[in-house]
């Protein structure tokens, strides 16, 4: 298994990364029990950098197979320094999990001693391949677990011949730190909700006086907002309504829940799920400015959306 970080957020295309991780091996023979014993490794990771899911990760590392003291020469110690590249394939990728595949090829470099003594070394192809699944936890650190066989075209990885070429398990824990991203780009038609709890004032947004009804005008700025939440849907957006401070506290409580809402059904009629999108009705509560002077109470009566995820 190998836990790793990195940042693959939905609006980025591609990502370079480095990693480190440690874990354990455990080799494979018909003739012997082998045992656990561990492995390190480093790589550089191309998140979406071949295509839409696919990445490409090289690496290298050190790992060691042992077996159990059961006499002669099934008691040894390979050591191993595999070298190597893998592609990744992520089918279903959201902001927080995202299941892989891996598959590649590399070398290893092996040292082989043995009980009694019997030394060999060289090196071989060998082919990880294995599944992982990944959990986001910052733009720039996630958790990940992976595990897989790494099958080779050698049969001195332990000192008994078989009919078969060796092989071993791996399994790691690690972390992946983010170097640099690249920006997935929107469209001109879609509105920039930025990163997780970002917030923006949609001040193209406007309403009856004194009531929760839409005004055409707001159809330009919203429908960009829609296709963003269509083109992107693992996004969930929270709608925050405000007024000044003129008029009665109850009744500019309840217009501004209404107002917000009545922006929430505007999407749900347009087919997003209402389930992606909150709504709050914050009143005079959080002015910009104080409410001094007729523009200071405009630039308060506002409409925010705040990206949620």
């Amino acid at each position: 298994m190998i836990f790793s970080v990195r940042n693959s957020y939905a609006q980025f295309e591609s990502s370079w990364n480095l990693g480190a991780d440690i874990g354990g091996s455990q080799g494979i023979s018909a003739t012997n029990i082998p045992s656990m014993s561990s492995q390190v490794r480093v790589y550089s990771l191309w998140e979406n950098g071949i295509a839409a899911h696919w990445s490409l990760e090289m690496g290298i590392g050190f790992a060691s197979i042992i077996s159990t003291n059961q006499g002669g020469y099934s008691q040894y110690t390979a050591n191993i320094i595999p070298i190597d590249a893998r592609l990744r394939f992520a089918p279903l990728e959201s902001e927080d999990w995202k299941p892989y595949l891996y598959g590649g090829v590399g070398i290893i470099h092996f040292s082989l001693n043995s009980t009694p003594a019997s030394n060999q070394s060289g090196t071989a192809f060998y082919f990880p391949a294995g599944i992982g699944l990944r959990h986001q936890l910052s733009r720039q650190l996630a958790i990940e677990a992976s595990g897989g066989l790494n099958p080779t075209l050698t049969d001195v990885l332990n000192p008994i011949p078989d009919k078969g070429k060796d092989a071993y398990w791996g399994f790691s824990i690690g972390i992946t730190f983010t170097l640099g991203a690249k920006p997935k780009s929107l469209s001109d038609d879609e509105f920039d909700l930025g990163e997780r709890g970002e917030v923006h004032i949609l001040f193209g947004v406007v309403f009856d006086s004194a009531t929760a009804t839409l005004k055409k005008e707001s159809d330009t700025i919203l429908t960009k907002i829609l296709n963003t939440l269509d083109n992107h849907t693992d996004i969930l957006v929270d709608f925050r309504d405000y007024t000044d401070n003129s008029g009665d506290f109850n009744t500019n409580m309840a217009l501004t829940q209404d107002r917000a809402e009545s922006v929430k059904v505007w999407f749900v009629s347009r087919g997003i799920a209402a389930s992606r999108i909150s709504t709050v009705g914050y009143g005079p509560h959080n002015p910009l400015v104080q409410n001094t002077t007729p523009e200071n109470r405009e630039k308060n009566r506002r409409l925010e959306i705040v990206r949620m995820k």
